[in-house]
Parts: C-alpha cells; structure tokens; sequence
C-alpha cells in the first residue's frame, strides 16, 4: 500500500455521516433512514414515501457545459424532486451552486415537447459542517420572495434549504439535532435514536471492504480531477503570462518606434506585421505619449478591447 492509499485507508476508518461518500452510501442503501431524515428536516413538506433515490447523479446538459454531480437525488410521493448534498468543505459557493443545480435539475427533466408548467418543484438541501451565513442559524429556508411586496411569493417552485451543523438558533426536531451533531464529529449520541441508528450503519460502513474499495477509488478519481483543475489552470495562467509578455515586447517595440517618430506603415513594416495587426497597440501607444508608460498603454488596451 502506497502513501496515499494508506492516507485514505486511514480517513475511511475514521468517516463519520459527514463524509459525503459515506452519507449518500447509507442513505441510498437505506432509504427509510433518507426519509426520515428528510421528514425531520422538512416536516412541513409532509413526505411520506421516496423513490428513485439515486446516489452521485451526474447532469451534463452538453459537451461544454459544467457537469453536475448531485450526492443524492430522489422523487417523493408528492412527485417533487429533492438534491440532498452533503457539503463538508467551504468553498464559499453555495448560493450560486444552489442557483446551478437548480437549474441543471429542471433542463434535465424538461425536453422540448413539454410545457414550463410541467416543470417539478424541486427542493434543493445543502447539509453543511459549517455556517455559510454567520447568523447561527440550524436552518435557513429561501423561496422567491417580492422585494416590493414581501408577503408575494413567487411560486416558481423552487426551495433552498441549508442545515448548519453548528447552528444554535431556531426550532428544530430532537433528532435533527442530534444527526446535525454527528455531521460535526460527535461520535456520542443517546441510545435508541435516530441518530444512534445512523451511527450503527455508520459502524457497519467502516467495516465493508468492498466499500472500503469504492471509497478509495472514489477519493483517488476526486484528488485527480482536482489535480488536473489544478494543472489546467496552471497551463491556463502560464498561457496567460506568454501572451502578456509577447504583449508587452510589442508595446516596447511600438513605443521606440513611436519616439522616433517613425509612421505606423513604417513600424509595423520593421515590426513584421500588418498595419491592422499593429494598429490597436500603435492608438495605445500614442496616447501614453510622452511617458509610453507600459502599464498605461495596458490599460487602454483594456478598455478599447
């Protein structure tokens, strides 16, 4: 066993109901522990039944678009379709996530022949070991609200919801509670409740070789895609940093030239390029007369873009 396989051998023994390979594992393999931790979350929904639950959906609307990969996703039987996620790490994103995945949810269940108004709701649930909007909040609920008229609801279907595992206001069921405990690390939770059932199947989980094994793959296929967003923006960025510096040899060139009063026909002549090519940087250039300062002649650039 290698370093990194070891690293990984090494968290899996440890993963608790916070570690999002481990929640959608437990949940999809039991769904009556998703249903009712959905019907403590989201008592006012009325869930009573669930199907089509499905673990690490992925959404990808075309070859260019950013794919997304929902935890969990399932039908109630009120026909409404609900994301859970399990977010462990803050990325400072989740609102525009939500937004996303909202979005990407309703494209792929609505082909051309149907009409908006077939559109599901959708509940999007974001389960976080942290507080993403400081106001100490266990749960914070959005809908489309009229800023004009707070009390006009839009309707369009939509539902945002966050559990702050580190929350200490508003009213929330005992045994969201104290699942909301587990997702923050405690281990310790009272005998015979919802959280201590979740615990169990949390126990039997570290001790599934095979899926201990899918574990480790699945954290290696995360790290290498991570590694490779990495290198790409990299490559991207030392990209960027040749093109401004054989920008910049340009402006330096086109700034000589323009000191000694040399023609744009004649400088780009001697610059080997056409006078179209040269043009944009030459207007630059002249402008920043008489100090040709580079990174005036940048901006300009900038702003004729």
């Amino acid at each position: 066993m290698n370093r990194a396989d070891s690293n990984i051998y090494g968290e899996w023994s440890k993963a608790g109901i916070g570690n999002a390979f481990v929640f959608g594992k437990i949940m999809t393999t039991y769904p009556d522990l998703l249903l009712e931790l959905l019907q403590h979350a989201l008592p006012e929904l009325h869930i009573r039944g669930l199907a089509e639950v499905q673990k690490e959906v992925e959404i990808r609307l075309s070859l260019n678009s950013h794919g997304v990969r929902l935890d969990i996703q399932a039908r109630d039987d009120q026909d409404r379709i609900l994301d859970v996620e399990m977010q462990l790490q803050d990325e400072r994103n989740i609102p525009k996530r939500m937004r996303y995945y909202g979005g990407a949810i309703d494209q792929s269940i609505l082909d051309n022949s149907k009409n908006y108004n077939e559109l599901h709701d959708v509940i999007i649930l974001f389960i976080t070991p942290f507080d993403p909007f400081g106001e100490g909040q266990y749960r914070y609920t959005f809908t489309t609200k009229c800023t004009e008229c707070p009390n006009l609801d839009l309707k369009d279907g939509i539902t945002k919801i966050v559990l702050n595992a580190h929350g200490e206001k508003g009213e929330i069921p005992r045994d969201l509670q104290s699942f909301l405990q587990l997702v923050a690390g405690t281990e310790v939770v009272d005998e015979g409740t919802f959280a201590d059932r979740i615990q169990q199947k949390v126990r039997l989980a570290r001790k599934n070789a095979k899926w201990r094994e899918e574990y480790m793959d699945w954290e290696m296929t995360l790290r290498n895609e991570r590694y490779k967003g990495r290198e790409e923006g990299r490559e991207e960025g030392r990209e960027e940093g040749r093109e401004e510096g054989t920008l910049l040899t340009t402006i330096r060139q086109a700034s000589k030239k323009a000191m000694r009063g040399k023609a744009l026909a004649a400088a780009a002549e001697e610059m080997e390029m056409t006078t179209e090519e040269l043009r944009p940087i030459w207007e630059a250039v002249r402008m920043a007369a008489p100090e040709y300062d580079e990174g005036r002649v940048l901006e300009l650039l900038r702003q004729n873009h």
